[in-house]
């Protein structure tokens, strides 16, 4: 069998994996990984790919399961990596600022000694386009790769461009480009799949939440609020949260967008005015998301593949194939604010298989305001987008129709 290494270096964590996945899709190769730690400077988000498995692993390695329709693994180690490669194909990612020459120098001569046929490819860019090369400087067969809009990565040569389509949406992403595109690709990814399946052209407005003023908002179509583990993004994700439920933009929230719009909808609460997250502020006299840690049947911390359970047989049949949702977090929300919630008006609409955690919400009195404690965007793929994402962008649209047509009627 073949080992193949292939150099992207130095990359984004975005990109790290990327071309490598390309490599195993067309060689039906499994991808496996060494550790890649990547320093806060380069994002904060860059280490968190949610594996099935349970195991965070660089961001970039969203393409390899896109691609492949195969689950990326949890960190390997050399014995793993050459035992796997004596049964099947394996491509490896390779980053010179991240790996090691005595790691290489270690793994080549342990694939040697197993009868391993080993390689190194190299990834260059040239006019906007990626393609490998061999060790003698030669392009591979794998052709020349580029990134769509939305990030996604097509094949040069395959790729058939098509026109644009008449209706076009305005929507707000709640971060920064750089994070969406560099850092954590799949928000955009999954926009752009839910885009193509409703049609539409997405204009992306991307807003970092620490310098949001609200008014940068009244003119989008809809909000998405997205994950990321970087706190001091939550007070502008609220106050974005907080204009849509007064202005009526549909409003989507993605793990810790889910929490941001839920604290933001108690704080429209009498008595509850003072609410936030405990883990973005430890400090709040009323915690509105709390920690599962000490909580009787419940992980400290609750990451990977997981099984939802809908309190609606409808629902539940919209989302039949994604019955499960990838999840990353150590906060839930407080049990104690659950009854004022529900008597506000929420619907929790999903919860883990315990009901003690509530995994998904809907404000029905709203356009669209709907988020989900996991990240649905890692279960969207290019002709099959995530349901809560494509029925956001209808929302969005919907909403955006009403109001073109809102002139006409006085």
């Amino acid at each position: 069998m073949t080992l193949t290494l292939v150099s992207h270096s130095p990359c984004s964590p975005a990109l790290f994996g990327a071309l490598a996945a390309c490599v195993a899709q067309a060689e039906d190769a499994l991808l496996m990984h060494f550790p890649a730690d990547f320093h806060v400077g380069q994002g904060m988000d860059g280490v968190q790919m949610v594996a099935a498995e349970g195991a965070l692993v660089a961001s970039g390695f969203v393409w390899y399961e896109r691609m492949t329709g195969r689950e990326i693994r949890p960190v390997s180690n050399i014995k793993t990596v050459i035992d796997t490669a004596r049964q099947h194909a394996v491509v490896l990612p390779w980053d010179t600022t991240l790996q090691s020459d005595v790691l290489r120098e270690t793994l080549l001569a342990q694939a040697h000694a197993a009868g391993l046929s080993a390689r190194h490819l190299t990834v260059l860019s040239q006019n906007g386009a990626w393609h490998v090369e061999d060790h003698d400087g030669i392009p591979t067969a794998h052709g020349r790769w580029r990134q769509d809009a939305f990030g996604r990565w097509v094949n040069h040569e395959s790729d058939t461009p098509h026109d644009a389509y008449a209706r076009s949406l305005c929507i707000a992403l709640l971060g920064s480009e750089a994070d969406q595109r560099d850092v954590y690709p799949a928000t955009l990814a999954a926009l752009g799949d839910a885009a193509d399946a409703a049609q539409v052209n997405l204009d992306i407005r991307f807003i970092a939440p620490a310098q949001l003023d609200v008014s940068q908002l009244d003119w989008v179509d809809g909000i998405v609020l997205p994950g990321g583990c970087d706190m001091t993004n939550v007070p502008g994700q609220i106050r974005a949260a907080r204009h849509a439920l007064a202005s009526g933009i549909p409003v989507m929230g993605l793990c810790l967008g889910m929490q941001s719009m839920t604290t933001a909808l108690a704080q429209t609460i009498a008595g509850f005015e003072q609410a936030n997250m405990a883990e973005a502020a430890p400090d709040a006299a009323i915690k509105s998301f709390v920690p599962m840690a000490g909580i009787a049947e419940l992980e400290v911390h609750r990451l990977g593949e997981r099984r939802l359970q809908f309190r609606d047989a409808a629902l539940e049949y919209r989302f039949q194939h994604h019955l499960t949702i990838r999840c990353n977090h150590r906060f839930m929300l407080n049990p104690e604010l659950i009854p004022p919630l529900l008597t506000a008006g929420l619907v929790i609409t999903a919860t883990d298989v315990s009901g003690q955690i509530v995994d998904m919400i809907d404000w029905p009195s709203h356009p669209f305001y709907q988020g989900m404690q996991g990240h649905p965007e890692l279960g969207s793929r290019a002709g099959a987008p995530h349901p809560l994402i494509k029925d956001f962008l209808l929302a969005a649209q919907a909403s955006a129709n009403a109001g073109a047509a809102s002139p006409n009627d006085h």
